[in-house]
């Protein structure tokens, strides 16, 4: 089915809350993204990396003041734990975009696309052409070309 829309954005992460700007000034949106909705940073990337790396940061800066009078060198991280609280974080992050997204009239669509012209992308059987398309899909880091990589 075609379907004409004001922007299309590749990509739900972070960059795509122009999306939600674009739709609040009254524009038509359509969201594509194969994977759940939210982006690297708020699934995989940032937002786990901050929980786990503010863990290990607090038991390393307890154990270091063991010297100092603060008897913390048994102090551990309860891993089990610490994962249930950031799957709590993370794991209703797509449920939540996708309904603030259909709450202000974004059409949302799951699935890998492509171009088939400058303006128009097919995402299954769908065409979405758009006045105007971004691409925040974010990026793969390039294989470096050097011994040791």
């Amino acid at each position: 089915m075609e379907r004409r829309f004001d922007l299309v954005v590749v990509g739900t992460g972070v960059t795509s809350a122009v999306a939600s700007r674009c739709r609040e000034a009254g524009w038509t949106v359509a969201v594509v993204d194969s994977r759940p909705f939210g982006g690297t940073c708020a699934l995989r990337g940032c937002l786990p990396k901050k929980i786990l790396v503010g863990a290990a940061e607090a038991v390393h800066h307890a154990r270091d003041m063991t010297t100092i009078g603060v008897p913390a060198d048994a102090l551990t991280i309860d891993w089990p734990a610490l994962m249930r609280f950031k799957r709590s974080m993370i794991d209703s992050t797509p449920q939540r975009t996708e309904q603030a997204w259909a709450k202000i009239g974004v059409e949302q669509f799951h699935g890998r696309t492509r171009f088939v012209d400058s303006t128009t992308l097919a995402v299954g059987d769908d065409r979405l052409i758009g006045r105007r398309v971004l691409i925040a899909a974010g990026s793969m880091p390039d294989a470096l070309e050097v011994p040791g990589s």
